[in-house]
């Protein structure tokens, strides 16, 4: 039987989309039923890095425009990717593109996507996660980028999730079009693994409870900033915040929290988790994500909130729960995990799930029933 010729899409490269597109294209290359095609576009950061010598030979990475003028016209009408997704398609009859990224900036495109095979489009956010828009022109964007994910949405007739949560929910609002799912793939990388540096703001700092990502409001990284400075039975730790993104919410200098606002390197993230006492993720919501690959791979105790997504993903003892936006319920749970938990019966449970839930073999096999089913 011909293999099934894919061609991905990944028009956003952020330092969160790019690790999620990269271990899926990765995946799916290594099956025997698909022939992969890619086009990426680079913007400040790059995909390249997360390709072999022999997977870049089907990547087409191309570069966002720097002059400003153009840059912003490719925002709204993505001519580079039409172009050569143009040339990809006539030269190898593409019969599937799929779109990895969001790409709120192909939403005028997928019409002439259409002409050349099945489109599928990958949803992360169905209902926008809360946020600080600070200024006119972030608002303006954020509608933009809400308008262009929707209107992808409705422009396609096969949807793919990586939340079964979500998954369900997109079958009801659409019960016309296929909804596929598969595991969320994990962002672990061999940088990761084999990483061995230290982020210099942790010198002379061994004890700590973690938050780990982007710091943004849905995150609740402001419940559990308040909730550890109010708490004194755990004066003996300092909880540390490592992760881009604006502090949205008042803090001060106090000597027990420390913030390394800055991007992460992969080289660093082996060891800022191996050192954390725990990890805690406090979000307000959330529909996908791949955070607790870190905790699970690492095999750090983990509190996470109770939302939908989490109660998907964290089972067997593999972590703890605490009572989503409520700060009495996290810093009782945080004494829980740190003070009267078995440690060691949750990181074995930590280790089962990661290779039940993070499979690569599960995730092809996955993508293969996916392309197959249409």
């Amino acid at each position: 039987m011909a293999k099934k010729k894919i061609l991905y899409i990944c028009s956003e490269a952020t330092h969160g989309m790019i690790p999620f597109a990269a271990n899926i294209i990765r995946a799916a290359s290594e099956s025997a039923h698909l022939e992969v095609f890619t086009i990426t576009v680079d913007d400040h950061i790059s995909y390249k890095p997360f390709f072999d010598e022999n997977q870049k030979k089907n990547i087409s990475f191309l570069q966002a425009p720097e002059n400003k003028r153009d840059k912003y016209f490719n925002k709204i009408y993505a001519k580079i990717i039409v172009k050569k997704a143009d040339e990809i398609c006539k030269k190898h009859e593409i019969d599937i593109i799929h779109l990895l990224t969001g790409d709120y900036t192909c939403n005028l495109i997928i019409s002439k996507l259409k002409k050349y095979g099945l489109v599928f489009y990958t949803v992360h956010d169905l209902k926008p996660h809360e946020k600080s828009l600070k200024t006119l022109k972030d608002r303006l964007f954020n509608i933009y980028l809400e308008y262009g994910e929707k209107r992808n949405i409705t422009q396609t007739n096969n949807l793919v999730t990586c939340s079964q949560n979500q998954y369900e929910l997109l079958k009801k609002i659409y019960p016309e079009k296929n909804v596929f799912y598969h595991p969320f793939p994990s962002l672990i990388t061999d940088a990761i693994i084999n990483g061995d540096k230290n982020c210099p703001e942790l010198h002379g700092i061994d004890k700590y409870i973690l938050f780990f990502g982007n710091i943004g409001v849905y995150k609740g990284v402001e419940l559990l900033y308040n909730a550890f400075k109010n708490n004194r039975n755990l004066s003996e730790y300092k909880l540390i915040i490592a992760g881009c993104g604006s502090i949205y919410f008042p803090h001060d200098n106090d000597p027990r929290i420390l913030f390394i606002n800055r991007y992460i390197k992969d080289e660093e993230v082996r060891m800022l988790f191996e050192r954390a006492a725990c990890v805690v993720y406090p979000y307000l919501s959330a529909t996908q994500s791949g955070v607790l690959a870190f905790t699970y791979k690492f095999q750090i105790p983990v509190l996470v909130s109770d939302i939908p997504f989490f109660r998907e993903c964290v089972m067997e003892n593999s972590g703890l729960f605490f009572k989503c936006a409520d700060m009495t319920s996290l810093s009782g749970q945080l004494e829980t995990l740190l003070l009267k938990t078995d440690i060691q019966k949750m990181k074995a449970a930590q280790k089962d799930v990661y290779e039940t839930l993070y499979s690569k073999k599960a995730l092809i096999s996955a993508l293969e029933k996916i392309y197959a089913a249409t």
